[in-house]
């Protein structure tokens, strides 16, 4: 009996694992599930602050479907501030970029000439010049078209009619009946697992909800204070540059310092000195950001030591390009959890 129990429970982990490549397999799915999960993950808070205000105000339930409609508008609202106030003047910005993008990087090819002339007599090989050549000849071949899809990338989820409305629907129905698909999937294995698997479930949501929140206000603080910085320093286009602070610090160690050349070629593009500012207020910035606002924003969330998250983002990077870096800490947390449950399941229910 025991026998068939084990191979009973072994079959259903094949059917959960082939049913989530499947889903995996078919990106115009899996997309629209991901953001809804986010968005589940950011309106959580303000659907459960509505009933608690609502319930003080009126001793009375809100129903959860009006909780989660007005957690909606309230969204919709901030988005829409921001759209004005934000999204406007970025999109003048990114056009403006995209119109001197070429001039731009002509001028920036030009600093290393500058670095070579009788003032500085700043020696650079030639193997480093080959080098930085042909990355700005990589870089011109994009051309208007690379800067110009920046925009379009960032916001590309939303791109479709269909995504437009799958998602909000996705949301709403996670937001409303979260737990329930939690306790329908976990039903489905014998008694003596589903404890053990709604702890799973459990933990897996809460290390993504905090990640995710702390990640988002993260990356709007370095994106403000990015874009304060740059444009109290003079350099060009700072709304653009606090834009990619705000993308690249979803990806864990190497993301600021790709966010930190374009802003340093951009200064250069207007004088040396001010290069090196940049350069000096990103180390600044970066110190900052590690030893304070990490700390207290993000906590002891993700406990995985830097060369496992290095190692993840090389092989998410070339399986998955940009979205699989972004997706590195997440993916290597929810992976960790798993281990913990279920590849050690023996030592860990001892531990019960």
């Amino acid at each position: 009996m025991s026998v068939y129990k084990g191979s009973q429970f072994w079959l259903r982990i094949v059917v959960a694992v082939f049913a989530a490549g499947m889903f995996l397999s078919v990106h115009a799915v899996y997309w629209p599930v991901i953001i809804s999960l986010i968005l589940t993950f950011i309106l959580i808070p303000v659907r459960d602050g509505v009933r608690v205000a609502f319930y003080k105000a009126t001793h009375r339930h809100i129903p959860v479907d009006l909780a989660i409609l007005f957690s909606f508008v309230v969204f919709i609202a901030i988005m829409g501030g921001l759209t004005n106030v934000i999204l406007k003047p970025l999109v003048v910005q990114v056009n403006l970029l995209a119109a001197n993008f070429n001039n731009i990087v002509d001028q920036t090819a030009s600093v290393v000439t500058q670095l070579e002339d009788e003032q500085t007599q700043f020696y650079i090989p030639e193997q480093i010049k080959t080098i930085i050549n042909d990355t700005f000849t990589k870089i011109g071949n994009y051309g208007v078209d690379g800067v110009s899809n920046l925009i379009k990338s960032v916001f590309a989820i939303a791109g479709t009619v269909v995504e437009f409305f799958v998602v909000p629907i996705i949301t709403f129905y996670f937001m409303k009946d979260g737990q329930k698909m939690v306790r329908a999937f976990v039903s489905v294995y014998p008694e003596e697992y589903q404890h053990h698997l709604t702890n799973l479930f459990h933990e897996i949501q809460a290390v993504l909800s905090r990640y995710i929140r702390g990640q988002l206000l993260m990356s709007c603080i370095i994106a403000t204070l990015t874009f304060l910085g740059m444009w109290a320093m003079g350099v060009p286009y700072p709304m653009v540059i606090g834009l990619l602070a705000a993308i690249t610090e979803w990806i864990p160690i190497v993301g600021p310092i790709v966010g930190a050349v374009p802003a340093i070629l951009l200064g250069a593009t207007v004088d040396l000195s001010l290069a090196i500012k940049v350069l000096l207020f990103y180390i600044v910035i970066q110190q900052v950001d590690s030893h304070l606002i990490m700390p207290q924003v993000m906590g002891a969330i993700i406990s995985i030591h830097p060369v496992v998250i290095v190692l993840a983002l090389l092989v998410s990077g070339t399986l998955f390009g940009i979205a699989g870096m972004i997706l590195t800490v997440p993916a290597t947390a929810v992976l960790q959890i798993l281990c913990k449950h279920l590849w050690f399941y023996d030592s860990y229910k001892e531990k019960e």
